[in-house]
């Protein structure tokens, strides 16, 4: 990315904070918390592609970590969530080894993590871009010996909720969204930005630039190709509105779980879950006949 490129990304992106942030001020999350759920225009989802894996040593395979975002469809601009969450099951010869050593139930089989974050986005339909910014964050973390038990934590246990400041900006094209930039602000430690530019080929590399800004000076910027670039391509699904719209996270022997995306699938009346799945908050549960 040329210097020339850089400067125009951050004048350009600069006057989209312009615009969301002197809207932001003249209504509440709240307020959007009560918009129409009864929208029939398919609802638009953007999946990570490629979820990013627990260490071996320590977690069974299928252990990852995934990203969704949903956006209210039919509109230039609007709610936004997104969700982050770690589904953690643990490897058995490690969790007893700890349990031997420390007691029992110190680490039990599964944890989930969640963080769901909500905010508004401003998609500009001729540039194909579109960008999200986040206000309040929602988090808990929950553990169980089996899957069941960990879903009904999920469901029983409130979320923590804390006031944040990040922005995404994503192209989307054909059945794909890709990140292009990335950023938190917090009067403590001022602005921080990522701006990503995938190579196209073998010649153009991708990099990425970490930018950083103190009272609106750049007091540090760096450029490096050391990124997981996996994590910045995403799957982008346009549901159908009367069909429940879910996705496979993990199986184990004859059981297999999948997340069913809260918001998308709230704002339609949707199909109930497939005969044999069992709904759990925002999940399925399949176990398979033996």
């Amino acid at each position: 990315m040329s210097p020339q490129t850089q400067e125009y990304s951050r004048f350009h992106w600069l006057i989209w904070f312009l615009i969301f942030f002197s809207g932001w001020s003249c209504q509440s999350i709240n307020s959007l918390l009560s918009r129409d759920p009864k929208s029939e225009i398919p609802a638009s989802v953007l999946f990570l592609k490629s979820p990013r894996k627990m260490s071996s040593t320590f977690f069974k395979d299928g252990s990852s970590h995934y990203r969704c975002i949903q956006w209210e469809p039919g509109k230039s601009s609007g709610y936004a969530e997104k969700i982050e969450f770690s589904f953690i099951a643990y490897d058995t010869n490690f969790s007893n080894q700890i349990n031997a050593e420390f007691g029992n139930d110190i680490v039990e089989s599964y944890k989930l993590i969640w963080n769901r974050k909500v905010g508004k986005f401003q998609r500009d339909k001729l540039e194909k871009k579109i960008v999200f910014v986040y206000k309040e964050s929602f988090f808990k973390e929950v553990k169980a010996n089996t899957i069941e038990v960990l879903l009904e934590n999920q469901i029983a246990y409130k979320e923590n909720k804390f006031v944040i400041d990040e922005m995404e900006v994503f192209e989307l094209s054909g059945d794909t969204g890709n990140l292009l930039e990335e950023g938190n602000r917090s009067e403590i430690g001022g602005e921080n930005r990522w701006s990503h530019n995938l190579g196209s080929n073998q010649f153009f590399t991708s990099s990425s630039t970490y930018t950083k800004i103190n009272n609106q000076t750049i007091v540090t910027e760096h450029t490096s190709t050391n990124y997981d670039y996996h994590q910045l391509s995403y799957e982008w699904n346009e549901t159908e509105p009367d069909k429940l719209f879910f996705k496979p996270i993990y199986k184990e022997n004859n059981l297999q779980l999948f997340f069913v995306p809260p918001y998308t699938n709230g704002l339609t009346t949707k199909t109930k879950e497939p005969f044999g799945y069992k709904r759990m908050g925002d999940f399925l549960l399949k176990e398979e006949m033996k």
